[in-house]
């Protein structure tokens, strides 16, 4: 090799191990602060219970709530996180009237601009398609998100407006706009620059003491994406910022196009499940679930206890197994390898659905493997659930419409 070659190595080896400190940098800084935004509000929790056992009182009862709900919103969006990274996020899209989608962003979003007495407007301009076709749960997200944002970075008595607007689009589509604009301490260029990228937040005086994970819009711009829209900001210091997202959706005709975010519009009445989880409120939780939608259901707490009840069982008993992964004794999925063994007419036949806070697509194809008929991640969201639901045992197809 010659004096130049070696020269050109050695400064292409330079570059990356310069690349690889600000990587390591980079993870340093992100798990330092993740570490600080998981501990803080678990202390909180933990020392208010004690305050609350000392004392005997209950004022401190709204308060572990509060902490508890930003706890839980930062694992969720860890957890998206991981899923997007993945492709592990599938899309539910639904018959959506967008009144009741008004109705349902406000519900969380006027209380948060009452803590601070800002002027919130929420407005629909030329609408000509009342109900579309969309993901519910992660269009509101990504609203849910913007909004909270701009609660949190618009002083007292500022003002906040969200505008929907539509315009028609190729194929019989529509254009659906949604734009969240406030009056709030805005944004440097600079940091528009990198606003989308993980982990990454604009410190300053004003933003030092506002919690957050740094990856709320990375999330929303991704899930966005993953939608085929587009999601744009603008802003200036001082002055105030406005995001803008834009879909292009369906609008909802009479095709038999199905909501399954509410029990209420999935009738499994007639339907016996059997639910395998060994976390004794999220069995609660899950069995109430399955109930407000007419299901009869029945629950264990380990695979070893759901394979013994479905053994136990006439054939065909159970329409449905929910079966979370991970429990002790026998876990979901040698539970399922073993139920499809059995030598009995249904065993090919009940449906089974897996459970577990693994959403990658090989944590998936694991559960496929088993025997399951679908892999619904951890914490169950009752539209993903009931989505699924639907689609194992033939009331839906994968797109939540309904089969005639």
């Amino acid at each position: 090799m010659s004096v130049n070659e070696l020269a050109l190595e050695n400064e292409r080896l330079k570059s990356e191990l310069e690349e690889y400190k600000k990587r390591y940098q980079s993870l340093c800084d992100f798990m330092s602060g993740t570490s600080h935004e998981l501990r803080t509000p678990v202390n909180s929790i933990i020392g208010l219970c004690e305050l609350g056992m000392e004392e005997g009182g209950s004022e401190y009862l709204s308060q572990i709530k509060e902490n508890a709900e930003y706890q839980l919103s930062i694992i969720s969006d860890i957890l998206d996180m991981a899923r997007l990274q993945g492709g592990a996020v599938v899309l539910y899209p639904e018959a959506v009237s967008l009144e009741s989608f008004e109705d349902s962003l406000n519900a969380v979003t006027v209380p948060l601009m009452k803590k601070k007495d800002i002027d919130f407007n929420f407005e629909f301009h030329d609408i000509f398609a009342g109900t579309l076709v969309m993901d519910k749960l992660r269009v509101k997200q990504i609203l849910l998100n913007l909004l909270s944002n701009a609660a949190k970075f618009t002083p007292e008595r500022g003002r906040v407006d969200m505008t929907v607007s539509q315009l028609p689009a190729p194929g019989e589509m529509v254009s659906t706009v949604f734009t969240v604009r406030d009056n709030g301490i805005g944004m440097s260029k600079e940091f528009l620059e990198k606003i989308f990228l993980p982990f990454t937040q604009e410190r300053t005086a004003a933003t030092a003491s506002i919690q957050g994970s740094g990856l709320g819009l990375t999330i929303s711009k991704r899930l966005t994406e993953l939608m085929g829209g587009t999601m744009t900001v603008s802003s200036k210091p001082g002055e105030g910022t406005e995001f803008t997202v834009e879909l292009t959706l369906k609008p909802a005709g009479e095709e038999g196009d199905i909501s399954l975010g509410s029990s209420g519009s999935l009738d499994l009445s007639g339907k016996r499940a059997l639910v395998a989880d060994d976390h004794s409120i999220n069995r609660i939780l899950e069995v109430k679930l399955l109930k407000k939608a007419g299901m009869e259901a029945e629950a264990v707490n380990n695979g070893f206890e759901c394979l013994k009840k479905f053994m136990a069982s006439g054939p065909g008993y159970y329409d449905l197994i929910l079966m979370d992964v991970k429990m002790p004794v026998m876990d979901g999925l040698e539970a399922a390898r073993r139920i499809r063994e059995l030598n009995r007419s249904d065993a090919q036949e009940v449906k089974m659905i897996a459970m577990s806070a693994n959403a990658y697509p090989e944590d998936e194809e694991r559960s496929r493997a088993a025997g399951m008929d679908g892999h619904i991640g951890k914490p169950v969201i009752p539209t993903v659930l009931f989505s699924d639901i639907a689609r194992v045992l033939g009331i839906a197809d994968r797109k939540g419409k309904v089969k005639t």
